[in-house]
């Protein structure tokens, strides 16, 4: 999720758990720079290789494992900046509770992160909320300010309330966007070997949906009103990577055939060549348009250089990297399209 948001969780949560009604202003500033603070990962970087970044943004820092140890470090620092005169035992349990919460919304998203780690590097990534929600920050904002306004929790536990059941609604949409393509599927008479629905950004009724068959991805965009029955936009079919049919000068072995594999992993295998850019291999779960192939990130390869680490390539547009405008999620056809017939 977004760094607003993680804040705003981290505070939620360190006000939910706060006894002391006169620092609860105090609790938020501790829970929402608890919150936050996983996410300076992104500064563990290499210039040389530039994949690094990614396989350790949202690793250890995010774990389950690591709360206890996060949440101390977070409550020494921010002991000794600010709150020398108050008891670090309640400075601990506000940061710890906050920076709890990072890890768990972050594997509600589509990213993946490795919630389990050391034990596995899985990414999970359960696909259940885009990164970006007004109803998930808003409410929570809104609750936070008025418990330290009026110092009373009624506030912050309705805003709990209505974060739960939004959430809640995130599961229930994305079982009936993974039903959906189900029926697609078979109305395709086609054989999935495995399917994945994600929320775009800002809301939970336009879906991605992704499915593999006979070495294909079948794009589409899926719309689930609250009341009315799901509709299909049909988008791309695009084939799957293959390394020996789609650069077939790269040797096993090589640095970036080694990196290859790891931006498999970080994918989760949605790997696809770049319609535009055939020496780039491109990220399938992300696109600037949900039934498109329109890349917002890969790897570029280059035979005369592959025993060097591959370029990293990053297409979303400076100053927006954290947000894609909602405006270029459809193409034109396909947005009007939409307007016209969601509720």
């Amino acid at each position: 999720m977004d760094p607003v948001t993680q804040g705003v969780i981290g505070a939620t949560a360190a006000l939910v758990i706060s006894k002391d009604k006169t620092r609860l202003k105090h609790a938020a500033f501790i829970g929402a720079a608890a919150g936050m603070a996983p996410d300076l990962d992104i500064l563990l970087q290499s210039s040389q290789d530039p994949l690094l970044a990614l396989e350790l943004h949202r690793q250890f820092t995010h774990a389950l494992f690591f709360i206890p140890i996060g949440g101390f470090i977070v409550a020494s620092l921010l002991w000794l900046l600010f709150y020398r005169a108050h008891p670090f035992k309640s400075i601990y349990w506000c940061a710890t509770a906050g920076y709890a919460t990072h890890g768990l919304l972050d594997s509600c998203t589509s990213y993946g992160t490795q919630l389990l780690w050391p034990f596995t590097h899985l990414r999970i990534a359960w696909d259940t909320i885009g990164i970006i929600d007004l109803f998930v920050t808003l409410p929570l904002l809104i609750g936070i300010a008025a418990t330290c306004l009026v110092k009373r929790k009624h506030w912050l536990y309705l805003s709990v309330a209505f974060f739960a059941a939004y959430m809640g609604l995130g599961v229930l949409q994305h079982h009936r966007a993974i039903n959906t393509v189900d029926q697609l599927v078979r109305q395709n008479s086609h054989q999935a070997t495995r399917i994945k629905a994600m929320p775009t950004i800002g809301n939970l009724i336009v879906w991605r949906t992704l499915y593999e068959a006979n070495q294909r991805y079948y794009v589409n965009a899926i719309a689930l009103p609250i009341m009315g029955e799901p509709r299909i936009y049909p988008g791309t079919v695009i084939e799957k990577l293959n390394m020996m049919r789609d650069f077939p000068s790269i040797e096993p072995g090589s640095v970036h055939a080694d990196d290859v594999e790891r931006f498999r992993w970080f994918t989760d295998n949605w790997l696809v060549v770049d319609p535009k850019h055939a020496e780039r291999i491109s990220d399938l779960r992300y696109s600037a348009q949900v039934e498109k192939v329109k890349p917002l990130w890969g790897i570029e390869l280059n035979a005369d250089k592959q025993h060097q680490h591959v370029n990293y390539i990053d297409d979303i547009p400076s100053g927006n990297r954290d947000l894609i405008p909602l405006d270029k999620i459809f193409d034109s056809s396909s947005s009007e399209q939409l307007n016209e017939r969601l509720p």
